[in-house]
């Protein structure tokens, strides 16, 4: 496996106003959670994308203009994947991300 384009990945989204503010395994979480990027291993140029389904359609198709135009210009694509929710038991601190079509 080749090393994953995180800088690259921090410049596209700092193009939203937004921060990287958790990198795990193969998902970048960002300030908000209005979306989260993640690594296309099989097209190292690729960044999925899932909006939050709490994010506001409006707002979602605004920051999808960015994210592609700041990707663009590195030579990179943006893959909109569809939506994800945050999940956890009440008092864990611990959570899953469930990817929804």
């Amino acid at each position: 496996m080749s090393l994953r384009p995180l800088g690259i990945a921090r410049e596209i989204i700092d193009n939203t106003g937004l921060e990287v503010t958790y990198a795990y395994d193969d998902l970048l979480f960002v300030e908000h959670n209005p979306f989260i990027v993640q690594f296309d291993d099989d097209n190292l140029s690729n960044l999925k994308l899932f909006f939050n389904v709490e994010c506001e359609e409006e707002t979602a198709t605004q920051l999808e203009i960015k994210l592609r135009q700041a990707a663009s210009e590195r030579k990179f694509t943006i893959a909109n994947e569809g939506k994800y929710e945050l999940v956890s038991e009440e008092g864990a601190k611990e959570f899953q991300v469930r990817y929804l079509s």
